[in-house]
C-alpha cells in the first residue's frame, strides 16, 4: 500500500469519524434524546421491538447513527438490553443490514475503493489480498468498536469478499461487540455519570487519524522535494 493510498484512506476515515462526532453531539442534545426515549416509552410489546429493529437496520445503511447511541437510548428508555429477545432483535437487524450493505457495496462501493487504490490494477491486488489473507483482520474489525464496521461492510461488498465468511464474521463479531457495548454502557452508567465517553473516544480517534495523515502527507512532500 503506497503512501498516497494511505493518505486517501486516512482522509476517508477522518470524514467518517467527524460525521460520527457530529451525530454523537446531536444525540446528546436533550430535546433529541428525550424525543427518542419518549418514543420508545410510548411503544410497548412487539411495536417497541419493531421500532428498534427498523432503527438498527437503517443504522447499518442509511442513518449512519453510531450503534452505541441507539443502545444508550434503549438503556435510558428502561429496556432490558441483555434479554435474549432484545439481542435477537438487534442481531437480526444487524445481519439484515450487513447483507444489504454487502450487495450495496457490490453495486456502488467499488468506485470509492478504486479511488483510494488509485487504479484498476491496485484495486484487483486489494481484492486478492483481502480475500486470501485479510479474513481474520476483517473479523477483528467487526468486534472492535474503533473501526467503522458499517462502512467496511460496503467495502467488503465492493471487493467481492467471501460472502460466507463475511456473514460468519459479522454474526460472531457483532454478537460479541453488542454484548460488550451493552455491558460497557451499563458499567459507565454506574461509575461515569453523564461523562460523554464515546464522544471522547471518537475525538481521540479523529486526532490520531489527523496526526497520521499529517505525517504521511509530510513524507510524500519530502519524497517529491528530494526527487
Amino acid at each position: 500500500m503506497t503512501k498516497e493510498q494511505i493518505s486517501k484512506a486516512l482522509k476517508v476515515a477522518m470524514i467518517m469519524t467527524a460525521i460520527l462526532i457530529v451525530l454523537e453531539i446531536i444525540f446528546m442534545i436533550p430535546a433529541v434524546e428525550n424525543f427518542f426515549t419518549s418514543w420508545f416509552n410510548s411503544a410497548s410489546g412487539w411495536t417497541l421491538y419493531l421500532i428498534i429493529w427498523v432503527l438498527m437496520f437503517l443504522q447499518c445503511n442509511v442513518l449512519n447513527i453510531p450503534a452505541v447511541t441507539l443502545l444508550e437510548l434503549s438503556i435510558l428508555a428502561g429496556i432490558e438490553t441483555l434479554s435474549p429477545i432484545y439481542i435477537l432483535v438487534v442481531m437480526s437487524a444487524y445481519m439484515s443490514g450487513c447483507i444489504v450493505s454487502y450487495f450495496l457495496g457490490a453495486k456502488i462501493g467499488s468506485k470509492a475503493v478504486k479511488w483510494i487504490a488509485g487504479d484498476e490494477q491496485e484495486f484487483t491486488k486489494w481484492c486478492d489480498v483481502i480475500n486470501k489473507k485479510g479474513k481474520w483482520w476483517y473479523f477483528a474489525t467487526v468486534i472492535l468498536p474503533i473501526f467503522p464496521d458499517d462502512l467496511l461492510c460496503i467495502v467488503a461488498g465492493s471487493l467481492k469478499f467471501d460472502f460466507v465468511f463475511y456473514c460468519f464474521a459479522n454474526a460472531v463479531g457483532r454478537s460479541v461487540g453488542l454484548v460488550t457495548m451493552i455491558l460497557t454502557l451499563k458499567l459507565m452508567g454506574r461509575i461515569g455519570g453523564n461523562f460523554p465517553t464515546m464522544l471522547a473516544v471518537w475525538c481521540i480517534g479523529l486526532i490520531a487519524e489527523l496526526i497520521a495523515y499529517i505525517i504521511v502527507k509530510n513524507k510524500i512532500k519530502g519524497e517529491k522535494h528530494d526527487s
